[in-house]
């Protein structure tokens, strides 16, 4: 009987509630609290230490997704012993339902109680053996004893101990606020702020993603995209790429996937590191639903075919993304491109409703924005705008704070400008690889919801926008004249 412990495991439940926690906010919050490393089995090393890497984030107060998970075994230095992306990916495609998560989480636990019913018969074998007792009455009772407390802890049937329900509430209470689809009703935008004043991109919805060029807006659509595919449970995402190759596209992606440097990826100047994180983020984007189309100079009347036949082929079908607005034509000619324009956002509103699924169409802000007086684009500075305010249902303009701007607020401005500044220090200094710099997103028109603001740290290297920390959007905004209530915290 000795040892025999250690082959007492459900790897399978084990894989099962991870790859749930991976993908869905509210089976990390339970497992967070209903689990602990211990609960894990040595029959896979490796899924203690994803675990591990899982319970490291929540203490460190981050959300866990596969990337973050990637990142924190990485740094830990556990990367290979946990199986790399390979393993993260057989996680994912043994993910079940959030719904059976307690189901599972109950296997592993059983599983565990057993293994220490059975070590603990093992130390009372080796007592016994070694003579570690006064007489067979007290060894008897003693021995009892022992075993008794450890089979209390087994769960009854669908009940819980009020210390793991506890647990479990305080971990989803701590946690899923750091989670993006905290507020959602529609598709999960990744970032949590935006999430909240949109609750996702719903149904039926026409958004327009405005900027001036190379402020980022492709970068920003493709991480919508991505993150659509992740958090949507294996939704399908459309890709409509009208200005660069899907190769262009595609290096973008995993250069914000993997947190390697762009110019790096277009060069092929790689080092170990930098190839063993392309291979996890190429693993990942590949568990995506991610669909691309690079038809250069393409009639609106195209994409709205060839969106009709993925949503036929792919129900899941749950965004659209198109890169651009102003270099999309029709079959018809018109007497300017305004007209034009108004044409395409009225088709593109009326493929959102048939499919009712939300499409995001991006546009160019022309260059009187940089006349405006405090520097930043209006809805007035669309390009070409036609009827773009009237068909959109969301108009989102980005803008950086170190481009384009020659007036700004003596305040909000300074501030920023100071954080910029203090970002390209630490780049400088080695703190941080990427070029970083503060990026904001107004929502200026939400047909079903308030407008505002949210802020965005843009990695200009990797093509990556994250979401800021809450006390530098609390000084950002403080700076503007607008801190943040109390509900937004």
């Amino acid at each position: 009987m000795s040892n025999l412990y250690l082959e007492v495991g459900n790897v399978e439940a084990e894989r099962s509630v991870l790859g749930a926690m991976l993908m869905d906010a509210g089976s990390a919050s339970y497992g967070l609290g209903a689990l602990t490393v211990d609960t894990f089995s040595d029959l896979d090393p490796r899924n203690k230490l994803v675990f591990q890497a899982m319970v490291d984030l929540a203490d460190q107060g981050k959300p866990i997704d596969p990337q973050m998970v990637t990142d924190r075994l990485i740094n830990a230095k556990t990367y290979h012993d946990a199986g790399e992306a390979d393993y993260l990916a057989q996680l994912i495609e043994s993910r079940i339902n959030p719904d059976n998560v307690e189901h599972y989480v109950r296997l592993i636990r059983d599983q565990a109680l057993l293994r220490d019913y059975l070590k603990e018969m093992d130390s009372i074998e080796r007592d016994f053996k070694d003579g570690s007792y006064e007489d067979i009455g007290t060894f008897v009772s003693t021995s009892t004893d022992r075993l008794d407390r450890i089979s209390s802890k087994r769960q009854v049937g669908q009940f819980l101990d009020a210390a793991t329900v506890a647990e479990i509430v305080r971990n989803q209470i701590d946690q899923e606020s750091k989670y993006a689809n905290r507020y959602l009703t529609g598709v999960d935008t990744g970032f949590k702020r935006l999430n909240k004043i949109t609750h996702g991109w719903q149904k039926n919805s026409l958004i327009i993603l405005a900027a001036r060029p190379s402020v980022g807006k492709t970068a920003l659509a493709i991480n919508f995209a991505y993150n659509a595919a992740t958090y949507s449970r294996g939704g399908s995402v459309a890709f409509f790429s009208c200005e660069m190759d899907n190769a262009s596209i595609m290096k973008r992606l995993l250069s914000a996937v993997s947190n390697v440097e762009a110019d790096h990826l277009q060069t092929g100047d790689l080092d170990d590191r930098d190839r063993e994180k392309i291979n996890s983020g190429i693993e990942l984007i590949k568990k995506t639903n991610l669909f691309f189309d690079d038809t250069p100079n393409a009639l609106v009347g195209d994409i709205i075919a060839k969106a009709k036949k993925l949503k036929s082929a792919h129900p899941d079908l749950c965004l659209i993304v198109i890169d651009y607005l102003n270099i999309l034509g029709t079959a018809e000619k018109y007497e300017s491109k305004n007209i034009e324009i108004g044409e395409i956002t009225k088709s593109l509103k009326g493929l959102a409703r048939d499919l009712q699924i939300p499409v995001i169409c991006l546009a160019q802000i022309n260059r009187k924005a940089d006349d405006n007086n405090d520097g930043r684009p209006t809805m007035s500075n669309l390009k070409d705008s036609g009827n773009i305010e009237q068909d959109a249902d969301l108009i989102l303009i980005l803008s950086r704070s170190d481009y384009g701007r020659k007036k700004r607020d003596p305040q909000a401005g300074s501030y920023v400008d100071n954080l910029n500044q203090q970002l390209e220090a630490n780049r400088k200094a080695g703190k941080d690889k990427a070029s970083m710099s503060i990026s904001n997103i107004e929502i200026a028109k939400n047909r079903n919801g308030p407008l505002g603001n949210i802020t965005l740290v843009f990695s200009k290297s990797y093509s990556r926008f994250d979401n800021p920390s809450l006390e530098m959007e609390r000084q950002i905004a403080e700076a503007s004249g607008n801190p943040l209530l109390d509900d937004d915290e």
